[in-house]
């Protein structure tokens, strides 16, 4: 089927938006226009796109009508025989390998991202918990040299205590998004 062949069949679905497998497997949308030349325009597109199929859609993403690419010459295809079944089955494969080969790259894309984002959460997490740390030592060095060990450190390490009770606090509220 022809670029005009495949137009005028669209023309019959009047779809309001067009999904156009390719010969590769993949799928695009093809804007449909509103006025003007619209059907020329269409018709541009398809022309230097290599579509398999055509999927007409109504306004809510519904499936209205599938229009194929065919071969006109039915008995071109009886004479060239095997081969030319053959040559078909082999495209359809390697249309499969491809839709199968770029779902998997997607799926291995978004754990790679989910990756990186567990990865930066816990070095943001050890960040956080190395700076309590600084902030605890440079707390003990700044208390009074008499205190021993076991006995109070004063005021500073009272602040100290508080301070690192309403960090703990804080850590334990759920984070919200922003």
């Amino acid at each position: 089927m022809n670029v005009t062949e495949a137009v005028e069949a669209i023309k019959r679905y009047a779809p309001a938006a067009l999904k156009v497998t390719l010969s590769d497997g993949s799928e695009r949308a093809v804007a449909m226009p509103k006025a003007g030349n619209r059907w020329s325009r269409i018709a541009q597109v398809l022309d230097k796109l290599s579509w398999v199929t055509i999927e007409s859609l109504d306004a809510e993403g519904k499936l209205l009508g599938v229009i194929e690419a065919e071969e006109d010459d039915a008995e071109g295809e009886e004479a060239e025989g095997d081969d030319h079944r053959m040559a078909r089955v082999l495209q359809e494969v390697m249309r499969s390998t491809m839709r199968e080969t770029r779902l998997m790259f997607d799926a291995q894309l978004r754990g790679q991202a989910g990756l990186l984002e567990a990865m930066t959460e816990g070095m943001r997490h050890l960040s956080d918990t190395y700076k309590t740390a600084l902030q605890v030592q440079q707390a003990t060095l700044l208390a009074p040299p008499g205190a021993a060990p076991g006995e109070d450190g004063g005021e500073v390490m009272k602040m100290m205590q508080m301070a690192m009770m309403m960090m703990a606090q804080q850590n334990q509220l759920p984070k919200k998004e922003g």
